[in-house]
């Protein structure tokens, strides 16, 4: 039987209907960065997030099977499964020369029913043994999903000590076009921060972007503008961790940054809301 139908069937659960477009709540940064703030208590965090109207949510096989019951009946957010680790942006005890490593597999996330993976490709390590192992995972889990008729989220990113998100646009660039040819159905993406750089990461592949909000910006305002900005751009939708679950009201947050994912709030009236 033809696995595609399966892909597109899943694919479709994480965008919204009317603008075709998707609002990610990550909310996978335990296995990185433990019990953060935000995330202390990922049920009560999770609640309120679907409560805001997320169209997916981004966790790890067994937080999925904690928070279940966030995903039951029509309405529910889609489940999006993490499948890999690395402790590269872990602050203690911080990392020497830093690792990936494969820790789920494509049949753990059709256990919880996840409605899509996700995984990372990082570019950058000190050792390139690293990015050869990463690569070589990511095309065994290409394969499974594909098996299995999983769309694969692939999140190409650069590494450079001491920095959680590298903007630099050639590196995003080979990033984005490694995931690409790899097989990626979907891409986590870091915005360049400049409009007509970001262009040219859209224009360099077929497959369509997520913008990866990375660490929580300075401002509300700056963060978005930035998803206006993405959007702009061509970007797909948004997947933001820090900025919603780390505001002072996270079912506002969500259901702002879902207005303007989807085109019924601009950046004033967005800024106003959560003010």
């Amino acid at each position: 039987m033809d696995s595609s139908i399966g892909l597109e069937i899943r694919k479709s659960r994480l965008f919204n209907k009317k603008s075709n477009r998707a609002f990610v709540v990550a909310l996978d940064h335990g296995i990185l960065m433990g019990p953060i703030q935000g995330i202390e208590n990922i049920a009560d965090t999770v609640s309120k997030v679907t409560k805001g109207g997320a169209d997916a949510i981004q966790v790890t096989p067994p937080v999925a099977q904690a928070i279940r019951e966030n995903f039951f009946g029509r309405g529910s957010p889609a489940l999006i499964a993490r499948l890999d680790h690395s402790n590269y942006w872990r602050a203690t005890p911080a990392p020497k020369p830093g690792y990936y490593t494969k820790i789920f597999t494509v049949k753990d996330a059709v256990r919880v029913n996840a409605d899509a993976v996700v995984t990372y490709l990082l570019t950058g390590f000190e050792d390139d043994r690293q990015e050869a192992e990463n690569l070589r995972s990511l095309a065994d889990m290409v394969r499974e999903a594909q098996d299995y008729g999983m769309p694969i989220i692939i999140e190409p990113l650069g590494l450079e000590k001491g920095s959680q998100a590298v903007r630099n646009e050639s590196i995003i660039k080979l990033a984005v076009r490694m995931a690409t040819e790899i097989g990626a159905d979907l891409l986590k993406v870091d915005y360049t921060g400049e409009k007509n750089s970001f262009k040219a990461i859209v224009g360099s592949t077929f497959t369509p972007i997520l913008v990866r909000g990375g660490p929580k910006t300075k401002t509300i305002q700056e963060s978005f503008q930035m998803v206006k900005d993405s959007l702009d751009c061509g970007a797909k939708g948004i997947v933001f961790g820090r900025n919603v679950w780390q505001s002072p009201d996270i079912t506002k947050m969500t259901k702002t940054l879902a207005g303007l994912v989807h085109g019924e709030l601009n950046v004033k009236e967005a800024t106003k809301m959560v003010k």
